[in-house]
């Protein structure tokens, strides 16, 4: 099992939260996939908020790796290999992105792993799973 700082996946489940709530909030004129498509001004929204998922992506599947996947394991309630998965696709298949499910994940998935991530940074915060950490 690999060992990892404590601190260190508690400022990237915070990287999550800050990265996760500012795509909501760049998108909240956003109503529907199709207003993605009817402007450039929008289109930058759209490609802008595909890197910050991807970012989102990236850091959660770090993560994942440092804690050999033992913590995201605990919080099924997220459907963790698809957010690794649509980073992989936003990185190396970028025409594929589809702008619904961006959409989808922007208005629905975001929010609720916001919510996940908070109750692991309450879990973390009360000595839960100090056996993934290296002693600080």
């Amino acid at each position: 099992m690999q060992y990892s700082s404590k601190i260190m996946i508690v400022e990237y489940l915070n990287l999550i939260i800050e990265k996760s709530t500012l795509v909501i909030e760049r998108n909240k004129t956003i109503t529907s996939y199709h207003d993605f498509l009817i402007s450039s001004a929008n289109m930058e929204k759209f490609d802008a908020a595909c890197m910050l998922i991807q970012v989102v992506g990236e850091t959660a599947r770090k993560i994942d790796d440092w804690t050999s996947s033992n913590l995201f394991s605990n919080y099924p309630q997220v459907y963790w290999k698809g957010i690794f998965a649509l980073r992989n696709i936003i990185s190396h298949e970028y025409g594929n992105v589809d702008p619904e499910n961006i959409f989808k994940i922007i208005k629905r998935h975001l929010p609720e792993l916001i919510t996940c991530i908070n109750i692991i940074l309450k879990d973390l915060t009360t000595d839960k799973y100090d056996n993934l950490f290296m002693r600080e």
